[in-house]
């Protein structure tokens, strides 16, 4: 016999939210070599010194595969130089770069263990008008891409929906923000 237990609260827990600004959204979709392609654009991009935030990956509409970078905008002029005329960092590989944007980030008590927190960020989002550019989670962590300008905006809606901490007699803990 195999027990599975979920975790569930009517008002999910989080311990703050965090926020990144001034940044690019490096959108790269692969049209020939799949996953290949995306990997060696990847490559060609750490080879300039291009740091990033956040990488992760999906798929188009079309089924090709999608790779999304998070840079600083002080980088957008290598990464436009870097382009190749028909729009691609690497043969087979659309480049599109979209900016500005911000991040948004949080994690909370028992994120990997439970269902239901992304669905529950893009209601409150979807209430207050705020539309997610991308979107990632990992087993402890939801990432929110927001145009530039929106992330305190964002932060604001969640804090709405979430269990934020409160801070202490000292103003210490309550809802972390960082940029």
């Amino acid at each position: 016999m195999e027990i599975t237990a979920a975790y569930w609260e009517p008002r999910i827990k989080t311990y703050g939210f965090q926020k990144v600004t001034d940044l690019s959204l490096v959108e790269m979709t692969a049209v020939d070599q799949g996953m290949e392609s995306l990997g060696l654009a990847l490559r060609r991009l750490g080879d300039l010194g291009i740091e990033f935030h956040l990488v992760f990956s999906g798929m188009s509409d079309r089924g090709f595969p999608k790779g999304y970078l998070l840079t600083g905008r002080e980088r957008e002029e290598i990464l436009s130089g870097f382009m190749h005329p028909e729009g691609s960092v690497e043969p087979g590989v659309l480049f599109r770069l979209v900016s500005p944007v911000e991040l948004v980030f949080f994690q909370g008590p028992h994120f990997a263990d439970r269902y239901g927190i992304m669905d529950a960020s893009l209601q409150a989002l979807t209430a207050k008008g705020i539309h997610i550019m991308a979107s990632a989670c990992s087993g402890s962590c939801v990432y929110l891409v927001v145009p530039g300008g929106k992330a305190d905006e964002t932060v604001a809606a969640l804090s709405e929906a979430f269990d934020v901490p409160k801070p202490d007699r000292n103003g210490k803990g309550g809802n972390c923000v960082s940029t």
